[in-house]
């Protein structure tokens, strides 16, 4: 295997690692449970009325969920309140490091879900998007995380992504019902 492969292994390994250090402060832990559990079953309802797919539906909910308990559970690290930092840190998309291919693939379950209940990939990605700015921007003023553009980059990098499988998916399933 070439060492780009290894390379990205690390990267899913220290991503994972990530991941669990997060989940063991109880703030986001608890986070993560109360809030996928509400949107979980608050999609179930919402599917229900609007005809969507129950299950996908769901999944989508519990997504939602890990996704603003991960990322308003958090606290904003000390040197970011210091006086003269700026609302929001400006750089590019980049996936060099465990939290900016996590960022990558935040919203990743959450839009293919979605797109899944829904059968709208771009009604999908774009409330998907939107999200993702609303969260950079909601985060500092609510001291609970910081506003980086990488981060809204990485996440709609990983909801296009998402996005594009899963009406792949639903083009595919559709084809092989008109057989």
């Amino acid at each position: 295997m070439d060492e780009g492969f290894w390379a990205v292994l690390d990267q899913v390994g220290w991503a994972f690692e990530a991941v669990l250090a997060a989940l063991a402060n109880p703030l986001i832990a608890g986070g993560v449970v109360v809030g996928a559990g509400a949107l979980g079953w608050g999609a179930w309802r919402v599917a229900r009325s609007y005809r969507w797919r129950p299950v996908p539906s769901v999944l989508a909910g519990i997504s939602l969920g890990v996704v603003l308990g991960v990322t308003f559970s958090r606290t904003l690290p000390a040197w970011a309140s210091e006086p003269g930092q700026e609302l929001c840190h400006l750089s590019g998309f980049s996936l060099h490091g465990s939290n900016e291919l996590l960022n990558a693939l935040l919203f990743v379950p959450l839009v293919f879900c979605a797109v899944l209940a829904t059968r709208r990939p771009l009604a999908v990605l774009g409330s998907a998007v939107a999200l993702s700015a609303a969260i950079e921007i909601v985060q500092p003023l609510t001291g609970r995380g910081l506003c980086e553009t990488q981060d809204f980059f990485n996440n709609s990098a990983g909801a296009v992504v998402a996005a594009a499988l899963a009406a792949g998916v639903v083009a595919l399933r559709d084809r092989a019902a008109a057989r």
